[in-house]
């Protein structure tokens, strides 16, 4: 059996290369290793390991959600490759969901076994006609965009991270984006119908029904369903946001008449602004014009992760 781990060191401020450290002093079985050095180099790594597999072989990553959004956008499509997660991130909304490895001994009896995996999909963006991209978790325009955009410029993530309340930063953000944020108008087409939203906070397109550190804004999201869910905020003034997102950790958002929950295999998004922010699994993409064209899909059964059997 081979089996590569892809570690971000940097995960989490740090937390990536101790949760390895203490992980590697406990595995007693062969295996390659590979460290992130860069931006997309986890897809760089896994695309150039797995590109020739014939027979199962499993990726470990060591890191967040935005090193798992790299690993499996190299590995989508590849039947051969298995995908087994250690958490060690600051939001890790992946692993709200998804089965992860607890410990070294998890790992290697789940390798000992005939490796039961499943299949599962993937959510993909085109933004017009220049980029495309894939999400795991979700993806969003507009305000929770703008957020990511600015936890990655913000010390305050650090801070927090390294006194164990990582978790929190993106709920800090939210607060101080809220009066800064312009809100905009957009159309959303599937079906045959066109459905319009006067001045919404944003469109979030999801996998699973976890983000921003355990917000689940999306509670009946399934990735293995072919289908993708959309939720818009729309209408709604600065201080009820604010109780919106407070209920979101309760499940209690979808009461709000102001929310509008769509699913479907494909969605085309047209915001009426410019400069509007996109992330994908809370990875900050650009910002878009007026009239660009977001098509969403699902990929369905794009990719395998380990079942809950290990």
């Amino acid at each position: 059996m081979q089996i590569l781990f892809i570690v971000n060191e940097a995960a989490g401020h740090g937390k990536g290369k101790k949760v390895w450290h203490h992980l590697q002093q406990h595995l007693t079985i062969n295996y390659q290793v590979a460290f992130t050095e860069y931006e997309g180099h986890g897809q760089e790594l896994a695309k150039n390991w797995a590109q020739d597999a014939q027979t199962k072989k499993l990726i470990v990553i060591v890191g967040g959600d935005g090193t798992i959004h790299e690993v499996v956008s190299g590995v989508v499509h590849n039947e051969f490759i298995v995908i087994g997660v250690v958490r060690a991130g600051s939001g890790n909304d992946f692993a709200r969901y998804f089965t992860t490895f607890q410990n070294a001994l998890q790992i290697e009896t789940y390798i000992q076994t005939e490796m039961a995996s499943l299949p599962t999909d993937i959510g993909a963006v085109q933004l017009g006609n220049l980029q495309h991209e894939i999400f795991v978790n979700n993806a969003g325009v507009g305000f929770d965009a703008f957020v990511t955009k600015h936890i990655n410029k913000s010390r305050l993530k650090f801070y927090l991270n390294k006194i164990g309340l990582g978790k929190l930063s993106y709920a800090a953000a939210v607060v101080r984006g809220l009066f800064s944020f312009e809100r905009f108008d957009v159309t959303i087409r599937a079906d045959n119908q066109e459905l319009q939203f006067q001045q919404a906070w944003f469109v979030a397109m999801s996998n699973q029904p976890y983000f921003g550190g355990g917000m689940k804004i999306s509670p009946s999201s399934k990735p293995d369903d072919g289908q993708v869910e959309i939720t818009i905020v729309h209408g709604i003034s600065r201080l009820k946001l604010l109780l919106v997102f407070v209920t979101v950790f309760f499940e209690k958002h979808t009461k709000f008449k102001e929310i509008t929950f769509l699913q479907g295999n494909q969605f085309n998004i047209f915001v009426h602004a410019n400069n509007i922010d996109c992330h994908t699994d809370g990875n900050y993409i650009g910002e878009i014009k007026e009239g660009t064209n977001i098509h969403c899909t699902v990929q369905h059964n794009a990719w395998q992760i380990i079942s809950k059997e290990h």
